[in-house]
């Protein structure tokens, strides 16, 4: 009988491990790429706007490092859009942000690239993405500035 129970409780700690440790690493890699959609299980897909506008700004600039122009055209004006295009993204992927300050409603978060050494500054609404909700609103980006 002590044997058996000792079985049992063995087994089940296994499996306790075996399943955590599949947790564990289903949580990497695995789940970053998301899977593929065809056009016969594509349904609309809502964007999540944060509500902290750090992490607004985050998202934009993840967005114009990974090249999705959808992402940054929800995130931006397209007047951001626009500069964005016509600084090229070249670099894209170094920005790393440095700071952030406030004035007059709009949270400006700061970048530097680890490539170029270049600084960008990037303006979010308070307002409209703070807006007491559980999610923020597309387009609170509303400037972008450049220095070399």
């Amino acid at each position: 009988m002590k044997t058996t129970i000792r079985n049992r409780a063995a087994a089940l700690t296994i499996a306790a491990v075996a399943g955590v440790s599949g947790i564990a690493l289903a949580s990497g890699p695995a789940l970053a790429a998301p899977a593929a959609v065809t056009s016969a299980d594509a349904s609309p897909q809502s964007v999540h706007y944060p509500t902290d506008t750090s992490i607004y700004a985050d998202e934009l600039v993840r967005a114009w490092g990974a090249d999705n122009t959808e992402r940054i055209e929800g995130f931006a004006t397209p007047e951001v859009v626009e500069a964005l295009n016509e600084h090229g993204a070249e670099d894209a992927k170094h920005w790393v942000r440095t700071g952030g300050d406030g004035a007059a409603g709009t949270i400006y978060s700061t970048y530097k690239n680890t490539a170029t050494g270049e600084t960008m500054s990037v303006g979010v609404s308070n307002e409209e993405v703070s807006n007491g909700g559980e999610w923020g609103a597309p387009h609170g980006v509303h400037t972008v500035q450049f220095d070399n």
